[in-house]
């Protein structure tokens, strides 16, 4: 974090408040150009049972967590950044005083706040409308998002997918640096765009066309242009290419990419949906299998529908699986085999009819859809597109 905030937060609330403060990490090490207490160099901080405030207990040099004399009298006050610790202030003030503590408290909140808006780089006008895409899809319909690419100098009739690139580590490295000239801000996030265009255009070079955007923290959105190219032989070389694809973009501060894959959009709407998705399956793929690879809804299954999918996802996903299999003596076996629990000879009985003819029929499900309803995981992504085919028809 910025020393120019640490040293605005430290100056302004004492000339408040008349107790001596300190500024420390999230370890409680005291930041040795903002503290009042001498020598000291790192505090534990713990809970009080009577008021569940925490406390500041000193460390000495010879003593892991020493008692001193008076420690009631030191409080720590965390702040917080949008959910994530900003610094701890260390003040001299009894737990009996709770006003002073909802002073110190209310005014670094303010300080803060007030140091991030004037420090904050200024979006770009593509940065502004695929914020809107991203987060308040609501408030854009499809008309007024082909009118602002249009008005950007992009082509509104071109096959499109949203492609979701979190940088971890970008925004914590570039809040280190907060308080900085403002052009240093904009120009580091606009060199990241820059340098994610040009790896996408060095590997995709029949499709130039792309918007890209910083819509926060350390997610960047890729409007992709797809013209000339499959979509499906698009995530394909995108999947197998991640690393040559994705390297330039990585150094001593982002070491982790991790990419979320919108479905392909030949509509205004369907590029609203494609960049939600992108963003439902970076979330999600993340948690549940890991980063530095790139995630979309194939390769989730049905996961990304059930936690966050829409009712029209859901329908379109039951459509997609089982627009091939017409055939009801297919689908019947399939429902069979799952309503008896996976077991083959179960299921002939409930269909009077041959054990191999189920086998046969299985066989013949797993041909036409790409899973296969003996093995769990797709079977219970049969079963799911199923209750929603019936839910949604």
């Amino acid at each position: 974090m910025s020393p120019k905030l640490f040293e605005q937060l430290y100056e302004q609330i004492k000339r408040v408040i008349t107790k001596p403060l300190a500024l420390t990490d999230e370890r409680g090490l005291i930041y040795k150009d903002f503290t009042d207490f001498g020598n000291q160099k790192q505090v534990t901080i713990r809970r009080d049972n009577s008021s569940d405030r925490l406390l500041a207990v000193f460390k000495a040099d010879n003593q892991s967590s020493p008692r001193i004399k008076g420690e009631r009298d030191v409080q720590a006050i965390p702040i917080y950044l949008e959910g994530k610790l900003l610094v701890i202030i260390v003040a001299g003030v009894p737990l009996e005083d709770i006003q002073t503590t909802q002073i110190i408290n209310s005014l670094a909140e303010l300080i803060v706040q007030q140091f991030i808006s004037t420090h904050r780089p200024r979006p770009s006008a593509v940065d502004l409308l695929l914020t809107r895409v991203a987060f308040r899809p609501q408030t854009l319909d499809p008309e007024e998002l082909s009118e602002q690419l249009m008005a950007l100098g992009f082509g509104i009739d071109l096959p499109r997918v949203a492609i979701a690139f979190e940088l971890k580590g970008f925004w914590d490295n570039y809040l280190q640096t907060l308080g900085s000239p403002l052009g240093e801000k904009e120009g580091l996030i606009e060199a990241k765009k820059r340098d994610l265009n040009h790896t996408l255009t060095s590997f995709f070079t029949k499709n130039q066309d792309n918007l890209v955007g910083f819509i926060g923290h350390d997610t960047f959105l890729v409007l992709k242009d797809l013209r000339d190219t499959a979509y499906s032989q698009f995530c394909q070389h995108l999947s197998r290419h991640y690393e040559e694809i994705t390297s330039p973009l990585k150094n001593v501060h982002i070491n982790e990419i991790t990419v979320g894959i919108g479905s392909a959009a030949t509509t205004p709407s369907g590029l609203i949906r494609s960049v939600q998705e992108a963003l439902q399956v970076l979330k999600i793929g993340q948690k549940i299998i890991g980063g530095n690879q790139t995630h979309r809804f194939e390769t989730l299954g049905v996961l990304p529908l059930l936690l966050m999918g829409s009712d029209q996802q859901k329908k379109d996903f039951a459509a997609k699986l089982f627009s091939s299999l017409e055939d009801h003596q297919l689908i019947e076996t399939l429902e069979a085999f799952i309503a008896t629990d996976l077991n083959l000879t179960q299921a002939a009985l409930k269909l009077k009819i041959h054990r191999n003819t189920v086998i046969y029929r299985l066989d013949r499900i797993k041909e036409k859809v790409g899973r296969d309803p003996r093995v769990f995981a797709d079977a219970v992504e049969l079963y799911l597109a199923s209750l929603f085919a019936k839910l949604f028809s």
